[in-house]
């Protein structure tokens, strides 16, 4: 009797053991299963991650990589334009056709430029060539990019600037950038015989920039998203327009200044406005003249001349002017140029043999010296360089392109 009792209890024993031996075997399995489950879903999160990160990498390059191509296209376009209008066709047709086909080309090469900007913004690569800035300049720059466009749609175009000037440590070229692409957007949404108003004014230590139209208005709702990458907005008249490029890189290079922008509208029919705040820059006289990068224009050409030289004044430049070599010389010996640009025709002596006077000048000798010529070709590169230019442009130059070589002085 005692026997089977300790076999009993033996029997207890043995079943406890082996219930105990599958809870923990249940245990460590699940706990297994979980693990291995937990593994798996980090490995996908991971993987989807680094799927989406190839493709934003893989757009961001076809973006840079198309931009960069239909820029090259559109370049030779705006360039050929320009001098078919510089040779004066007597045809009015033929003038008319000319003009449309800069106005298209222009605007191709403003997306284009927008798209390249955001490419680089993404990638770190966007950076600002700030100096100190009579902010009215690059305003009356983007106001005449866009003012045949404005006449061709017939909107009436209104600018309001201070008498005085207003000072901020700003990138000449993006700030013009920002507000032509607020007007790109007021043409697109405004009718024939609208307004659009462009104000600059000083608001405590503020540039406050205005863009107000008279167009198709905003519905309220959606003005938080207008500076959304590829955001577009769909009115009953003129549907969806654009990119969605411009307000977004507008954003960008406003807040790049350190400044904000907005957008404002009180709904469809009421027209919208938007709003620049950039911050000023006290600037002494005496600053001023030491900050400004001279450079001196050589043309006898006076038009070309003075047109040239208005161009570059707008975008910041103390420009200094020369009708001939001799002028150039003695003004280069007193101002001391930080660039010289030269025509090649002069009547005194021509571009190339004063190139290589001011090589010899201590006050131009580090000089960046840029040839502009109605008659070269790049089998005259040679000539060039030997000279002792660092670039040189066909007439009539592009600005934009010129501007940029000034830009890194």
């Amino acid at each position: 009797m005692l026997f089977h009792i300790v076999g009993a209890d033996a029997s207890a024993e043995k079943i406890e053991r082996d219930r105990n031996v599958i809870i923990d075997t249940i245990d460590r399995s699940m706990n297994v299963s979980i693990s291995q489950y937990i593994l798996a879903a980090e490995e996908e999160r991971n993987s989807a991650q680094g799927e989406a990160r190839e493709l934003h990498e893989q757009r961001d390059r076809f973006l840079a990589t198309l931009s960069h191509e239909l820029r090259n296209q559109v370049s030779p376009i705006l360039l050929g334009a320009q001098l078919l209008k510089d040779l004066k066709p007597s045809d009015q047709r033929m003038r008319q056709t000319i003009e449309r086909i800069e106005r298209q080309a222009r605007h191709q090469a403003i997306l284009i430029d927008d798209l390249l900007d955001i490419s680089r913004f993404r990638y770190g690569k966007l950076q600002l060539k700030k100096e100190t800035l009579d902010l009215r300049a690059p305003v009356k720059h983007a106001v005449e990019t866009l003012q045949n466009d404005f006449q061709t749609k017939q909107l009436k175009l209104e600018i309001d600037l201070p008498h005085r000037a207003l000072f901020g440590s700003a990138d000449a070229t993006r700030i013009a950038q920002v507000l032509i692409n607020l007007l790109s957007n007021s043409l697109k949404f405004t009718a024939s015989g609208g307004v659009v108003n462009v104000r600059l004014t000083e608001e405590g230590n503020a540039a406050v920039l205005t863009v107000r139209d008279t167009g198709q208005g905003i519905d309220p709702s959606l003005l938080q998203e207008l500076f959304t990458m590829f955001f577009q907005t769909e009115g009953p008249k003129t549907g969806k327009s654009g990119l969605g490029v411009g307000l977004a890189l507008a954003k960008v290079l406003v807040e790049l200044h350190g400044g904000t922008i907005e957008a404002g509208s009180e709904g469809e029919g009421t027209g919208a406005t938007f709003t620049v705040r950039l911050p000023l820059t006290s600037v002494e006289a005496e600053q001023l003249e030491q900050s400004a990068r001279r450079v001196l224009v050589v043309d006898d050409n006076p038009d070309h001349r003075e047109l040239l030289a208005d161009l570059l004044r707008q975008r910041g430049y103390a420009v200094i002017e020369a009708h001939d070599a001799s002028e150039a010389l003695r003004l280069t010996t007193s101002q001391q140029p930080q660039a010289c640009v030269i025509d090649i025709g002069l009547p005194d002596m021509d571009g190339y043999e004063l190139a290589r006077r001011l090589r010899k000048t201590p006050a131009a000798r580090g000089s960046t010296l840029i040839a502009v010529t109605g008659y070269g070709t790049k089998a005259d590169t040679q000539a060039f360089e030997e000279a002792g230019f660092d670039h040189y442009f066909p007439k009539p130059p592009n600005i934009e392109e010129l501007a940029q070589i000034l830009s890194t002085l």
